[in-house]
């Protein structure tokens, strides 16, 4: 007993390590402004590419303490990650509450684990095409259903986190963010080396798929043999949870409406079609930017739709069962999810402050800058370059969690640097697009993050209480191996020198 309290005192309860973090970072931009650390920072303005020194600003100057204030609620209503998870929740807690997830998974309790985790983890790389919106539905989801499974949800949450992350960038298609990032790598191509150069769509097609495949399978294996082993297999339903009614016609009835819906929802993205496409943007030049831009409607409401169908489902299903026997029955439903998740709105309360200060600072712009410098000056090339620039991009991938954001900061030096080293832009936004996955699952002020945590608690049966080092402990082993399979993917493909996509190499 008294091991088991020592141990539970050193732990640190995710709050205070995310408190003490941001004290960390108010307290060094203090330090680094009085010294005066600056960072050269290349970006890319009117088709030109410009350079300019930052300096660290201190957060508890008055234009600082300002600037805090000043944007202390705005930062935290604007944390997409955490108001996507409020609207999916309503869906997820209606089809629960109704018993209808209940009814669709327990019938696969007899599946054996290393297929769920297979499945969890190839529905990962699938659920990428929705960018960060993949980490409010997979996580809950894959929580639910490894708990209905009988199966410990705890390591169900670790696994989509770990296979979104993993995963990130290498989905099966492609979405929005491979047309922008795709661009940024055209300008800083066509600026500094070849005017010429025009960034294909397709161009990473063979090793996305490939490798994905490879992160699926090999990472069924690692999960299963490193992570799993940490936790409790099973899961203990409370006794307390009343036991819903079983309906084969409420299933059924169910799965009608939703074929339906999917049906309406689809017809609503087909151009072309008396009145379809009413859920696509105007702008853009291709039907990926139609759908997935920042102006499209079906974008936009995506989490929304989701959450709909699921409410309208889960209805369906508890009134035709007899689970639902009221309206009141139906509106309770709607905070069902909620139970446990009180920490989730101050975490990401604290988290959305961090990134805040973080910004103001400036403190990523110049670590990045720096980093960029200081790959630039070394006579680098092939695989130790490589190997640099992506524990280059892991580090500054922890500091800034959006994709896009870091690729505008390190594409202008890193798309010419490859380039001159006979590396094309393809591999480079390749490597940049799975270590900035892999940064996403290191990095505590990135919002999939905190939505890993927030579900790891909630659904935690052990004796012990993690916080978040443990449970980053608990990870360690499982990821490190995802790195190391990643980097040898990486280097054994420009080893070999197996094309990318249709008629693009590794090399120029």
């Amino acid at each position: 007993m008294r091991r088991i309290r020592k141990k539970a005192k050193k732990t640190l309860d995710p709050i205070i390590v995310m408190l003490l973090l941001i004290v960390f970072i108010a307290l060094i931009s203090v330090v680094f402004s009085l010294v005066g650390i600056n960072g050269s920072v290349t970006y890319i303005s009117n088709n030109t590419l410009e350079s300019s020194l930052i300096t660290v600003r201190n957060i508890f100057s008055p234009n600082g303490i300002k600037s805090f204030f000043s944007k202390i609620m705005l930062s935290y209503s604007s944390f997409m990650m955490f108001i996507n998870l409020i609207v999916i929740l309503f869906g997820f807690g209606v089809c629960e509450n109704s018993g209808l997830f209940e009814a669709m998974f327990s019938k696969f309790k007899k599946v054996k684990f290393p297929i769920i985790t297979f499945f969890v983890l190839i529905l990962s790389v699938f659920a990428g095409l929705l960018g960060e919106v993949s980490y409010v539905v997979m996580i809950p989801f894959t929580a639910i259903m490894y708990k209905y499974l009988n199966r410990n949800p705890m390591v169900g949450v670790l696994t989509a986190f770990i296979g979104l992350s993993a995963g990130y960038g290498v989905n099966f298609a492609y979405n929005y963010d491979d047309i922008s990032l795709g661009l940024l790598t055209q300008t800083a191509a066509q600026l500094d080396v070849d005017k010429n150069y025009t960034f294909k769509l397709l161009s990473n097609i063979y090793i996305m798929i490939i490798s994905g495949l490879l992160i699926s399978f090999i990472g069924t294996f690692i999960i299963e043999k490193f992570l799993v082993p940490k936790f409790k297999r099973r899961f203990k339903i409370e006794e307390t949870v009343e036991s819903k009614i079983y309906s084969k016609k409420a299933l059924m009835l169910t799965r009608i409406v939703f074929i339906l819906m999917i049906l309406i929802v689809t017809y609503t993205i087909i151009p072309g079609l008396p009145g379809s496409g009413i859920l696509l943007s105007y702008s853009g030049d291709t039907y990926v930017e139609k759908l997935w831009s920042n102006s499209s409607p079906f974008s936009n409401g995506l989490v929304f739709i989701i959450s709909l169908i699921m409410v309208i489902c889960g209805s369906i299903y508890g009134f035709v069962s007899g689970n639902f026997k009221s309206s009141e029955d139906l509106s309770n439903s709607f905070n069902h999810q909620y139970k446990d998740l009180g920490k989730m709105f101050v975490l990401f309360f604290i988290t959305a402050q961090l990134l805040e200060i973080i910004n103001y600072t400036r403190i990523d712009s110049v670590v990045a800058g720096r980093l960029t410098d200081f790959v630039s000056s070394l006579q680098f090339s092939g695989i130790l370059l490589i190997l640099t620039v992506f524990i280059v991009i892991l580090i500054v991938g922890i500091l800034i969690p959006n994709t896009m954001m870091k690729w505008k900061l390190l594409s202008p030096v890193m798309v010419p640097l490859f380039m001159r080293s006979n590396i094309t832009p393809e591999f480079t936004q390749f490597l940049f697009r799975v270590t900035d996955g892999i940064s996403k699952l290191i990095s505590p002020v990135f919002g999939g993050f905190i939505v890993m945590l927030v579900f790891a608690e909630k659904y935690n049966q052990e004796n012990e209480k993690f916080g978040l080092t443990g449970l980053l402990k608990k990870m360690n082993s499982t990821i490190v191996l995802f790195i190391i399979l990643w980097l040898l993917i990486i280097t054994g493909w420009y080893i070999v020198g197996l094309p990318l996509g249709y008629g693009i190499n590794s090399t120029l």
